[in-house]
């Protein structure tokens, strides 16, 4: 009886560090898709793009499931003022699976930081939707805003407004706690 139980608990222990290993070993991360660079508000409608995302790293999880992808994204079309050389990001992916998409570089004055926006992707990194930060207020003085209102988004996979907008809401949900955005 004492064996039974042993080999039980043995075999319980190895599933469980066979689990644990699994679930935390280095993810590498591809996803190459069209989706819609838009404006939220209503009066905005007709003014979207298509563009195209590429979005290449690992993403590593911890003991306690939280994630953290490093790699490089790149977007068609965005002028990202960093070195092409230094635009690997580190992307501290909180519960709701949304980071900070921080670029940190070098140049002659020292270290420079670059805050695009704030990602949000779900499990499988094959949906994404970003929050784009303003560079420019209508005064042309240099910001960093984002407004559910009238803000900046890139949402992918998505052919149209629509779809970009359904995809924000799902991955935004917990973030705008009942709020939707337009």
């Amino acid at each position: 009886m004492k064996k039974k139980i042993g080999l039980s608990i043995l075999i319980i222990s190895i599933a469980f560090l066979a689990f644990t290993l699994i679930s935390i070993y280095p993810q590498t991360t591809h996803l190459h898709a069209q989706g819609i660079k838009y404006r939220l508000g209503e009066e905005h409608i007709g003014e979207e793009k298509s563009i195209a995302i590429d979005m290449n790293g690992t993403v590593y999880t911890s003991l306690t499931g939280n994630k953290r992808f490093v790699g490089t994204i790149t977007i068609e079309g965005e002028e990202i003022p960093v070195p092409e050389n230094q635009r690997q990001l580190e992307i501290n992916l909180g519960k709701d699976l949304s980071g900070i998409m921080l670029y940190q570089y070098n140049e002659d004055e020292g270290i420079i930081h670059f805050l695009y926006g704030t990602i949000f992707v779900n499990r499988s990194f094959r949906e994404v939707t970003i929050t784009v930060m303003d560079r420019y207020s209508a005064e042309g003085n240099q910001g960093g805003n984002w407004s559910g209102d009238d803000g900046l988004m890139i949402s992918v996979p998505a052919s149209d407004r629509a779809e970009a907008l359904r995809v924000s809401n799902h991955l935004m949900k917990d973030y705008l706690d009942g709020y939707i955005l337009h």
